[in-house]
Formats: C-alpha cells, sequence, structure tokens
C-alpha cells in the first residue's frame, strides 16, 4: 500500500471515530422545555414536570420572569420523578439577580439511577410570603 493510500486511510478512520462522538455527544436531552412556578400564599413547593434524562451532564435552568412578591425567591434541585431525592443533592437560590442567567445544576440522576431516568426541578419558595411566580426554561441533560 503506498504511502498516500495509508494517508487517506487514517483521515478516514479518525474521520468516522469523530462523526460518532459528535454523534454520541448530541444524543442528550438538552431542548429547553418552558416552566411556570406559582407560589400563591401558602404554597411552598412546586415542580416542573417530569423528563427523562440521558446522560452524565448538569440540569439547565434559565429563569425568564420573576413576578409579584416583595422580594421573591426560590431554591431549585433536581429530583426524580417521584419527588424523592438522589443519593447527593445540590441547592440553587434563584431570585431577580438571576433573570436571563443560565445557571447548570449539578446531580446524580444518572450515577444513581443510569440512563433514561426521569427528573423534575424541585423549587422551594424563599422567605417571601407574599404571591409571586416565575417562569423560565429548562432541560435534564445540558450541552
Amino acid at each position: 500500500m503506498s504511502l498516500r493510500k495509508k494517508y487517506y486511510s487514517v483521515v478516514f478512520v479518525v474521520a468516522m471515530l469523530m462523526s460518532f462522538i459528535s454523534v454520541s455527544a448530541l444524543a442528550n436531552n438538552s431542548s429547553d422545555t418552558s416552566f411556570v412556578f406559582n407560589f400563591p400564599i401558602g404554597t411552598n413547593v412546586t415542580y416542573t414536570d417530569a423528563r427523562a434524562k440521558v446522560d452524565n451532564s448538569s440540569a439547565y435552568m434559565k429563569l425568564q420572569r420573576l413576578v409579584g412578591g416583595t422580594s421573591p425567591s426560590y431554591t431549585a434541585s433536581v429530583v426524580r420523578e417521584n419527588y424523592s431525592n438522589f443519593s447527593k443533592v445540590w441547592y440553587y437560590t434563584f431570585n431577580k439577580n438571576n433573570i436571563n442567567q443560565g445557571r447548570y445544576l449539578s446531580n446524580y440522576a444518572y450515577e444513581d439511577d443510569g440512563i433514561n431516568v426521569k427528573v423534575r426541578i424541585k423549587a422551594v419558595r424563599g422567605a417571601d410570603k407574599n404571591d409571586f411566580y416565575a417562569s423560565g426554561v429548562w432541560s435534564p441533560d445540558s450541552i
């Protein structure tokens, strides 16, 4: 085999490997879904709908609106579809300072339950006791 053919063979193999890696990286569930967290007086906890998580990346959340209350805030964490915590939990506080700021939420969903585990974002009201709501987008996997 000539040197030129060997070179093209190596380039072809490398290109094929790169395409497989690229397809695998794009196979996660990172499309954004809208959420609304309503916190009327007396409501302290609310959740997003459940979505399948397919890799070990962080979840993603971007708060876009926070309306009502005097100093509205909530603390977010990633939980199972049945609302239970994973073996390790991280907590992220969102308030008016975080509007339009995408944040990555660490979680052990993939490590604890493997591929295609369904997750939700749990939101717990901060200290503000007045009515308020928060809305934005989230995804169970990040890029």
